[in-house]
């Protein structure tokens, strides 16, 4: 038989194991911070705690990530920085070379300066690392930054090729050498009887699509356009292609005679920006060939009237040629030429088409003009002018082939690169120019790229930081120990205990009260 005192003390015994159990746990929790010491704590818990971590751990990392692509956008701009910085010095001194109160040595000068700042430049596209991997030679393309927890939170960064080299103007200019079509160029020189007689050779046919950076838009002609009209019609499109044009009507006069040598009256009217005719007249002196002759007056004559028709003028050193430019690329037009004490057909202009560049492209250029009282229909002439396409980015341009404005197919547009500056002459001070506008476009697009690069790691970086913080917050609640809580868990299991072992002591002298009645 077992006595009620045994079976007390065996309760009070249980009562005791379990309130240990919950005190040493309070005990673990309080002296750990962790409310889950072992998985047998919280099963679900420990699960869900340990993926949390993983979790905070990976955008933690993330965050680092993010903050390394801030660090090498910034640097990398500040090295583009240093490439607006110098290309805008290297455009004031074109601007300084483009005037002709410079001579060719002072022209060295500023070339030398110029191209000491494009070593520069190189050397920075070239050197500018993060890391020890460089970021403006064209390498790095494509590269992969982790911006989140998953596969597919990354972002893929590419920054162009800043290389002195691979920046500039990317161009494409209408033709001015026939090659297979006879007869076609606008910008060859369409002769006749007089200026509706020369007529342009611009057609319906020469519709422009123009693919580039922004997009693609077609220019439409309705046929008679100058190259001035046609770069408005580009122009206007610019917003849909990102591709900008100019144009130059650009053309060599010299003159001479086989059998009538020596000084004469030549008189013409003469068409650029203006609508109602320009009388010139002016006495020359014609040799029996070109190198003979000497065309100062006539340099003279149109330059008196250069404000009415926008053409100028310029005499070559040994002045048997002139140059003349309508650098708006209006249509020029000289009518009706007459030597007027010349009695035969035998003196005659030769004008020949050039490019902006003011280079003969080739003898298909070369249009002969005689005088109206010995070819009264061949007596005028119409040049169009050159019109050259530009873009900060390469861009294709579609036309038809063999018509007025090009002899083959354009195709996609060159590279002017920054490294072929040249502002030793004025001519190549103003290309400068050009060339070096488009390279800060694309310096500002890289810029531009960079800030947008920064502007979004910070956004990730806060974007980031704000979940990492929430699901540490919620990890918090589920795997930190609650102290208030445990502190009472503890004391309440310690008076327990206490209590428990008074219940054993006293079940113990309730049997000795027994044994008292024996005695």
């Amino acid at each position: 038989m077992v006595s009620v005192s045994t079976v007390n003390s065996q309760a009070s015994l249980k009562h005791i194991m379990k309130t240990e159990r919950e005190m040493l746990q309070a005990m673990e929790r309080i002296s750990s911070g962790s409310r889950i010491n072992n998985a047998g704590d919280d099963a679900a818990g420990a699960a869900i705690s340990d993926r949390m971590l993983a979790t905070v751990r990976a955008l933690d990392m993330s965050i680092r990530n993010a903050s390394d692509v801030l660090s090498m956008a910034q640097v990398a701009e500040s090295a583009i920085n240093e490439h607006s910085q110098a290309l805008q010095r290297i455009r004031e001194l074109s601007i300084q070379a483009a005037t002709d109160i410079l001579n060719a040595e002072q022209r060295i000068y500023l070339q030398t300066e110029a191209d000491q700042l494009l070593q520069e430049m190189d050397r920075v596209a070239r050197d500018t690392t993060f890391n020890e991997i460089a970021v403006l030679d064209g390498t790095f393309a494509d590269r992969r930054f982790q911006i989140g927890t998953h596969e597919r939170e990354k972002a893929v960064i590419s920054v162009a090729n800043m290389r002195i080299d691979k920046i500039g103007a990317f161009q494409s200019s209408t033709s001015m050498d026939e090659a297979g079509t006879a007869g076609n160029l606008a910008s060859e020189g369409v002769v006749g009887a007089n200026k509706a007689g020369a007529a342009s050779r611009v057609t319906t046919n020469d519709d422009l699509t123009i693919t580039g950076l922004v997009g693609q838009a077609t220019v439409g002609l309705s046929g008679g356009e100058s190259a001035k009209r046609i770069v408005e019609l580009v122009n206007n499109k610019f917003d849909n292609t990102g591709v900008s044009a100019t144009a130059t009507t650009t053309i060599k006069i010299e003159v001479n005679s086989s059998d009538a040598a020596g000084d004469h009256v030549v008189g013409f009217n003469l068409y650029g920006k203006n609508t109602d005719a320009q009388a010139i007249s002016a006495t020359i002196s014609v040799g029996s060939t070109t190198a003979a002759s000497d065309l100062s007056n006539l340099r003279d004559a149109i330059n008196a009237y250069s404000a009415n028709t926008g053409i100028r003028a310029t005499l070559s050193a040994d002045k048997t040629n002139i140059i003349i430019v309508q650098d708006e690329g209006e249509d020029v037009v000289i009518e009706d030429v007459d030597f007027a004490t010349v009695t035969n057909g035998n003196t005659k202009f030769t004008f020949t088409a050039m490019s902006q560049d003011q280079t003969d492209e080739a003898a298909t250029q070369i249009t002969t003009v005689t005088d109206t009282q010995h070819g009264a229909s061949t007596d005028s002439v119409r040049f169009t002018g050159q019109i050259t396409f530009h873009s900060s980015q390469t861009f294709t341009i579609s036309a038809t082939a063999g018509q007025g404005l090009f002899e083959a197919a354009p195709g996609t547009a060159t590279l002017n690169k920054v490294s072929t500056i040249d502002i030793r002459t004025v001519s190549g001070a103003v290309d400068a120019l050009k060339v070096i506008d488009r390279a800060l476009d694309r310096v500002h697009m890289e810029r531009a790229k960079f800030g947008a690069i920064m502007s979004r790691m910070n956004v990730v970086i806060d974007n980031l930081t704000n979940v990492s913080t929430n699901q540490k917050t919620s990890r918090s609640r589920i795997v930190d120990a609650n102290f208030a809580a445990e502190s009472a868990r503890l004391a309440k299991s310690q008076i327990l205990q206490q209590s428990g072992m008074n219940m054993i002591s006293q079940a113990s002298r309730t049997m000795q009260n027994v044994l008292i009645l024996f005695q």
